[in-house]
């Protein structure tokens, strides 16, 4: 039986994730001369946070002495999706 998400780490987590994408939409919004270029550097950067929450939500800090980077930013197997 798996832990428990650890809600603090999960918080912490996110609250990065949002930050990237919050950044990114200002970028947008701000009138990015190439709007596809611009998506193609900063967008794998969000979902790589957004991956890192999904990845070490039981292990928490652990996770970083635990899993490899590539584990820790890859896309989710076991996220139902």
């Amino acid at each position: 039986m798996s832990q428990g998400a650890d809600q603090d780490w999960v918080m912490a987590t996110l609250e990065d994730a949002a930050a990237a994408l919050e950044q990114l939409i200002d970028e947008v919004d701000a009138g990015a001369d190439d709007l596809d270029a611009l998506l193609q550097e900063k967008m794998p950067a969000v979902f790589a946070k957004l991956n890192y929450a999904w990845n070490t939500r039981q292990l928490g800090p652990e996770a970083l002495e635990t899993l490899d980077h590539d584990a820790l930013i890859a896309w989710p197997r076991d996220a139902g999706l």
